[in-house]
């Protein structure tokens, strides 16, 4: 079946953490009134040895049945507009290729294993550094009933996208921003509050704060009934952000930085996010 352009777009297997993704790809797709697409990749096999076409058979059979059975579970969802796809390639490339016409690609942390499923460390790290739009690998909340969106922010043009992502999720989702700006410093509470070190980093949060005024400022003009907040903290970024998701619905990452300290470089802080974040993650470009 044909892929409507700007769908939301979710890998799916029999796993726990696929179904999360199709719930929040559902949920994305109804408040956006957009289109959902579900993709099911059927890889290819780990040895030399081609299936049988009995073998070829039953396996699209069982992705029919899965198929099915997920449009059963969103028949309450409000979703309409639900297209399918089953592809005999592996999810990587199929979700990459798909994420050319895609809104947003949205995949579990972890699916079946590293042959079938949507494994963190495979097919969600891939997708997010190749993808050619937004993708949120779909964790599970810590906290279920929190509903404020937290983006990190370090000034790049990565960022800005991050930025305007959230805020856009915020407004259409009626939920506060959180705009967060970290660093990797010195320990000052050894140093003391007289000390040089202490001053510095000071000036470090007046600067941070800075930072995120002027990053969220023009977006913030344009969506003057979101409720911001900003915090500018001497805490390594990817710590800070993991410790940020505890109490958020979705946790927001520009795909590449520009600075070693306060980067959001995918491969680094967004990659460390990616294992330890307490939310749903989207890696924006």
């Amino acid at each position: 079946m044909v892929m409507p352009s700007g769908a939301i777009v979710v890998g799916i297997d029999r796993s726990a953490d696929s179904r999360r993704g199709v719930d929040w790809a559902a949920a994305a797709a109804r408040s956006r009134g957009a289109p959902l697409h579900l993709l099911h990749a059927i890889p290819p096999p780990v040895t030399e040895l081609l299936p049988t076409a009995g073998e070829s058979l039953a396996m699209h059979e069982e992705a029919e049945l899965l198929l099915t059975d997920v449009r059963a579970w969103l028949a309450p969802s409000g979703v309409h507009a639900i297209t399918t796809e089953i592809v005999d390639r592996h999810p990587v490339p199929a979700l990459v290729e798909a994420s050319r016409q895609a809104g947003i690609v949205v995949v579990g942390a972890r699916g079946q294993g590293a042959a079938s499923g949507l494994l963190l460390g495979s097919v969600s790290q891939h997708i997010s550094r190749h993808a050619h739009c937004p993708v949120v690998v779909a964790r599970e909340r810590a906290d279920p009933h929190e509903r404020r969106i937290v983006v990190g922010v370090d000034g790049s043009a990565a960022s800005d996208q991050a930025i305007g992502f959230a805020i856009e999720t915020a407004a259409r989702d009626g939920a506060p921003l959180v705009a967060v700006h970290g660093w990797k410093d010195h320990p000052v509470a050894a140093f003391g509050r007289g000390s040089p070190a202490w001053s510095a980093t000071l000036h470090r949060v007046e600067t941070g704060e800075r930072l995120l005024r002027d990053a969220v400022g023009p977006w913030a003009a344009t969506y003057p009934d979101v409720a911001i907040t900003y915090e500018a903290v001497p805490a390594h970024p990817a710590r800070l952000l993991a410790d940020f998701s505890d109490h958020a619905a979705l946790l927001v990452v520009g795909s590449r930085g520009h600075t070693e300290l306060a980067d959001l470089l995918l491969g680094s802080v967004s990659q460390s996010v990616l294992h330890h974040a307490h939310c749903p993650v989207a890696v924006v470009r």
